[in-house]
């Protein structure tokens, strides 16, 4: 009985949990947790991240439907951000910052990029997925014109831990 009792309560926590989180473009009153959202360049699929007390949600899938993917990130365990800094004259006064994001689960990474050009150029974002940390599945430009972003510039980012793993999924520019 016991056991029966555990098994619908991680049914209900699961669809509970799976209810809760759905891909938006958009902050409003139903996801007011949202710290990044954005658009996948020519296709209707969102990506959303949650902010949830000291852990990120990822989510992906159409907006507002059901997830397609929910990964729950924490620090030091599945949740990383890399960055690098490269200036793009002689005289170093202009530069590009890259920024990553990094979710890891069982042997795949889903790592968001975003490219800071100080008005150089425009800005960009971009979504990777790769297995084994080297074979890239999918790796598309996000539409800047849809992204909300209140996540790469904030303290809670630049106090995740870095990624000691391998490289060969970050495109820099250097």
């Amino acid at each position: 009985m016991k056991k029966i009792i555990i098994f619908f309560l991680m049914i209900l926590s699961i669809t509970v949990f799976s209810e809760e989180y759905r891909p938006y473009l958009k902050k409003n009153i139903t996801n007011k947790n949202l710290v990044f959202s954005a658009q996948i360049k020519d296709s209707k699929k969102v990506i959303s991240i949650y902010k949830e007390n000291k852990k990120l949600v990822y989510v992906y899938g159409l907006e507002g439907e059901k997830a397609e993917k929910i990964i729950v990130g924490n620090a030091n365990k599945n949740l990383f951000k890399n960055e690098n800094e490269i200036p793009l004259n002689e005289n170093n006064n202009n530069k590009l910052t890259e920024n990553f994001i990094l979710f890891k689960i069982k042997n795949y990474t889903y790592l968001i990029s975003f490219y800071d050009n100080y008005g150089v150029k425009e800005n960009s974002y971009s979504l990777t997925v790769a297995k084994n940390d080297e074979e890239i599945l999918f790796d598309k430009e996000l539409d800047i014109s849809t992204v909300y972003d209140n996540l790469f510039n904030t303290n809670f980012f630049k106090k995740l831990p870095y990624d000691n793993g391998v490289v060969a999924y970050y495109i820099t520019y250097d």
